[in-house]
């Protein structure tokens, strides 16, 4: 007999659609409960994020019965992480263990005492021992892709072991990579095999089963194959009544036996991870050598040493990512003996709008507003002043101002240019606006996936190639630059509009992303930089103040060269599908009514404006999502020698 581990995962986003959270109800979460209180000799180990459960507990009370029901009679066993589904590697100690106690608060409402974490996106890190066991945990769940990077071979993976740092010591469970690929997408009778093939006599023996709920239900074909054709019902019943196999959850396990002895874990995560935190030019070679290595039949033998990056990697692959992430840890700081203020950042913690995979995440601008609302409600219960510091910690300082309205974060060291503007009032951040970047996946059709093959059942997400359409390919680009607010152009004069936003024209200045000395005063900052066109001297200079309403910034700008100097405004319109367009004004206006409102920009003389939207192409579980992360405005001048202007920007 061979113990077995069935577990589920189920989470959505912080600031996911309303209409996405009902759909997943009605296709996978309500539905698998349902048919679990059919079959009471089935038991599941279960983690529901906060998120989720905020949004069940409001909407679908029922839901939260079901559960507390399911809890008594000892079918479930509730499994915790962050409230809020924050990778703990990558937050504050101090909020680890607050994350971890408010959901181990609400198990308590549904009858259970958790005692199990299961890790989020498997990100672990050694130092996390201390903090699990101060928030009173006793076992994590990872994958056994982290044993084998310590060294382990797959047959000593179906036990668990302990690990320790610092004198402290948890249990760790490695999840079974097989039957995350055999499990719900290939025939029952395939893991029936699988599990049978397990039983060596050995009585303490356990593989485990833990992944995401969303695979039974709302994953591509899913629904179909796991309720309409039965394989849940199926599956339950066999699993549930085969005498080879001994059906237990993680604490019963760990009553009858003790882990096997004691491991060192890297860091690291599942092997897919390891893929997509890879900058592009390297997860491109990394897919490459996995395919290689599995022409050859070595990919097995060999995997334990196939290692790519790091969750983390995703900090220095988007920068944008980075920015958000150090201002939570900054807020962090701020806010610690802050109550009122504290609810907001677990929020903002919340994983999903911070990296990137086979799902949206850091492409979504919703799940991004989510985050940057919450971090400024935070914020917004201190007062921060201005400051001059590293935050993001890219080795350049940047100058942080504040008034009674808004936040505002220069780079001088990159453009002198404006990389948050934050409205208290709206909790939005109108610099909230992804940069269109490759990713290796544009060119690589596959993934470097371990899958179980087959003709059977229905394809994971991981086993799915897919084709770039020809309409999406023709309006794709990629910059060479970050988008911010009051970003320095100087074009060619014949430079076009298409030219522009396909990035298929030529830099004339060095401004754009070049150094400006800076100097503040009390609301306010002026940037200046000597620099060249076509290599003559030119000069750019912005003084710029904060009002209760916006901004105003003047600007001078002397050039030796004839050409278009453009003043580029990249906002975060998101709810408005906007089109290229051409136009002459010395004012207009933008409403973005579900995103961040109605903006006035105004000159004192007459410009040309470029408006174009931006655009990125990434994959996520249904396809491609070609997604409009802002708007560009482009503020046009004819400059040769001397040009002067002031622009105000204005909430409406």
């Amino acid at each position: 007999m061979v113990n077995f581990i069935f577990g589920i995962h189920n989470h959505q986003p912080l600031g996911n659609f309303g209409w996405v959270l009902e759909s997943a109800y009605e296709r996978s979460y309500r539905p698998f409960m349902e048919i679990l209180e059919e079959y009471p000799n089935m038991k599941v180990a279960v983690h529901i994020s906060g998120p989720l459960l905020e949004w069940l507990n409001e909407n679908r009370p029922e839901y939260i019965d079901l559960l507390k029901s399911l809890v008594r009679k000892g079918q479930l066993e509730i499994v915790v992480a962050g409230f809020y589904e924050p990778v703990l590697a990558a937050i504050p100690k101090e909020d680890r263990i607050e994350q971890i106690k408010l959901l181990k608060d609400f198990a308590k409402k549904l009858g259970y005492d958790a005692k199990g974490v299961w890790l989020t996106e498997r990100v672990w890190q050694p130092e996390l021992v201390k903090s699990l066991r101060q928030a009173g945990i006793e076992y994590v769940i990872v994958d056994d892709y982290h044993f084998m990077s310590a060294g382990l071979s797959k047959e000593e993976l179906f036990w668990p072991y302990y690990t320790e740092d610092g004198g402290e010591v948890i249990a760790v469970f490695p999840i079974d990579e097989k039957l995350r690929y055999l499990i719900p997408f290939r025939p029952v009778e395939k893991t029936i095999e699988y599990l049978h093939s397990l039983d060596d006599g050995d009585e303490s023996k356990v593989a485990v089963f833990h992944d995401d709920g969303e695979k039974f239900g709302i994953w591509p074909g899913t629904h179909e194959w796991v309720y309409e054709r039965g394989w849940l019902r199926e599956f339950f019943e066999e699993i549930s009544s085969d005498d080879r196999i001994n059906l237990t959850l993680y604490s019963e396990y760990l009553s009858r036996f003790k882990p096997r002895g004691i491991v060192y874990l890297p860091i690291a995560s599942y092997f897919e991870m390891s893929e997509w935190s890879l900058p592009a030019p390297q997860a491109k070679l990394f897919v490459e050598f996995v395919e290689k290595l599995k022409e050859q039949g070595q990919f097995e033998r060999y995997r334990v040493f196939v290692r790519g990056g790091i969750w983390k990697n995703f900090f220095f692959k988007y920068p944008e990512s980075n920015y958000m992430h150090k201002r939570m840890l900054m807020v962090s700081r701020l806010v610690r003996n802050n109550p009122k203020a504290r609810r907001f950042l677990l929020r903002a913690q919340c994983n999903d709008a911070y990296w990137h995979g086979v799902f949206g995440g850091v492409y979504l601008p919703h799940l991004r507003s989510a985050v940057w609302e919450n971090l400024i409600r935070a914020n917004s219960h201190v007062e921060v002043g201005t400051f001059v510091r590293d935050i993001d910690f890219d080795g350049r300082d940047e100058v942080f101002m504040e008034n009674g309205s808004f936040y505002a974060v220069f780079k001088p060291g990159y453009g002198g240019a404006l990389f948050e503007l934050s409205s208290k009032r709206r909790a939005v951040n109108y610099n909230n606006v992804l940069a269109r970047r490759w990713e290796h996946y544009h060119e690589v059709p596959g993934a470097a996936t371990p899958e179980e093959g087959g003709d059977e059942g229905v394809a994971s997400i991981h086993e799915v190639g897919r084709r770039i359409p020809d309409e999406i390919k023709r309006e794709m680009a990629y910059d060479d630059h970050l988008r911010a607010i009051l970003q320095d152009h100087f074009l060619d004069t014949g430079t076009s509009l298409d030219d522009y936003r396909l990035a298929r024209y030529p830099e004339l200045g060095d401004f754009l992303t070049g150094a400006y000395d800076y100097s503040t005063f009390e609301g306010g900052i002026t940037l200046w930089r000597d620099g060249a066109v076509a290599g003559k001297p030119a000069r750019v200079e912005k003084s710029f103040r904060l009002t209760g309403d916006g901004f105003i910034v003047d600007y001078t700008v002397r050039s030796e060269t004839k050409a278009l100097f453009g003043v580029e405004l990249n906002l975060a319109v998101h709810s408005v599908m906007e089109n290229p367009e051409e136009f002459e004004a010395e004012k207009f206006e933008l409403n973005d009514p579900y995103g961040i409102g109605r903006i006035a920009i105004e000159l004192d003389k007459k410009a040309k404006v470029w408006k174009y939207p931006i655009k990125t192409l990434s994959q996520s579980e249904s396809g491609w999502d070609f997604i409009q992360q802002g708007v560009s405005y482009t503020l046009l001048f004819p400059v040769d020698g001397e040009l002067r202007f002031r622009l105000r920007f204005r909430e409406l």
